[in-house]
């Protein structure tokens, strides 16, 4: 790795807590160079611009999160124990997430919705290739017999995530682990009723 390129994964890194907690408007020139440790002329030497450092921050910070989810995932060995440790990676994100600040695709889909439209596309690709990851477990466990083979796999994959995303919101603002761990137990019987 280069220096320059060294610096720029330092800007990543250290920005992306901060852009997760406070948003892009929220997070000042002066955060980005107080979080880092740079002038402005060393972000900028290393970044277009503040759209370009929140967008690579971003990434980084999903990239975090699949990471762990997926380490999770797969020390289970039916497609079954898969989703319910998927689901138990939520339970403990709530408040323990591993980038600081929450979900980074709930966050920024809220800024992408009506503000931030340039990242709509970045989020919404993350959205779907977290369904399609969902759906490729539920299809797999009807492929290996665990599941009864008329599930409907892509509708129960956004049930799931959208009832998970929806508790994520919920219990961070309420600072409950309360509608979490309710939505879980909601999610592990959605599929206890669709296993053989």
């Amino acid at each position: 790795m280069t220096k320059g390129e060294r610096t720029r994964q330092h800007i990543i890194e250290k920005t992306a807590p901060l852009f997760n907690k406070k948003g892009f408007d929220g997070t000042s020139l002066s955060d980005l160079t107080e979080t880092t440790g740079l002038t402005k002329g060393a972000l900028y030497g290393n970044f277009a611009d503040k759209d370009e450092i929140a967008l690579e921050a971003f990434k980084y910070s999903i990239q975090k999160v699949k990471e762990v989810a997926r380490a999770k995932v797969a020390k289970a060995d039916t497609c079954k124990k898969q989703l319910f440790a998927l689901f138990d990676f939520y339970g403990e994100y709530v408040f323990d997430p591993p980038i600081p600040g929450g979900c980074p695709m709930l966050n920024m889909a809220i800024e992408a919705d009506d503000h931030r439209t340039a990242m709509r596309k970045v989020v919404t690709k993350e959205l779907m290739d977290t369904i399609s990851f969902i759906t490729s477990l539920i299809e797999n466990g009807i492929k290996a017999g665990e599941f009864k083979k008329d599930t409907k796999s892509s509708e129960i994959a956004y049930t799931l995530f959208c009832s998970i995303e929806g508790a994520l919101m919920f219990a961070r603002v309420e600072k409950s682990d309360e509608p979490m761990k309710i939505i879980i137990r909601h999610c592990k019987n959605l599929i206890n009723q669709i296993s053989k």
